[in-house]
């Protein structure tokens, strides 16, 4: 029941925001950060062990 109301709860936050034009723009804006937030540390990651892997 818990996971019913907490779907119902997205599920109205998402058409709040839809409903803004300014407010979907900095949704979109948020979303885009964090995917390259996230490729931005794998990508360290990656150097990081590569700078292991020579020393």
């Amino acid at each position: 029941m818990e996971k019913d109301q907490t779907l119902k709860n997205a599920m109205n936050e998402w058409a709040r925001v839809t409903e803004d034009p300014q407010m979907l723009m900095t949704y979109e804006v948020n979303q885009e950060f964090q995917v390259d937030e996230k490729l931005t540390l794998k990508k360290a990651e990656k150097q990081g062990k590569k700078e292991l892997l020579r020393e």
